[in-house]
């Protein structure tokens, strides 16, 4: 009877977690047909990600994880598309990357750090486009190169 029990629960589980699809409009549904509101799991190739879906749309915190189990990026969406602060991380769980998004526009001013922690680059972006001064550095944190994206071409 125990084994029994174990095996339902288990398909409950799986059942509620793997209930969503996309449907025809690309929306999110549940196992009873209506738009989903919760957290959606997934793993592809060996990523895991615990994305919130609010009416059918990813909008919310988004986690994404190595096969580890640690945290490889985290974010949020709005309406489907990346907003706000985004942290891309290493496996040593020491940042790789700081990106911000306006409704999926990439804007702000971007950092890349190698696996040691030290900043590579830094990027400046205005509504998707290029702008202001990028900056490289090399291992030892000495400026390799800028490039001015505020003036014309």
């Amino acid at each position: 009877m125990k084994k029994l029990v174990f095996i339902f629960a288990l398909f409950i589980v799986f059942a509620t977690a793997y209930g969503q699809q996309l449907n025809d409009k690309g929306l999110y549904i549940g196992s009873d047909g209506e738009l989903f509101t919760g957290i959606l799991t997934s793993n592809n190739n060996g990523v895991k990600s615990e994305l919130s879906v609010k009416n059918g749309v990813v909008s919310g915190d988004a986690i994404y994880y190595y096969a580890s189990g640690k945290v490889m990026e985290k974010g949020m969406f709005t309406d489907g598309k990346k907003d706000q602060k985004w942290i891309r991380f290493n496996e040593n769980g020491l940042t790789n990357a700081v990106a911000f998004y306006s409704l999926g526009k990439k804007t702000g001013t971007w950092l890349v750090y190698d696996d040691k922690g030290i900043k590579r680059f830094e990027m400046n972006y205005n509504n998707g486009e290029k702008s202001g001064i990028w900056t490289s550095w090399d291992e030892n944190g000495v400026v390799i190169n800028t490039k001015d994206y505020s003036i014309a071409n």
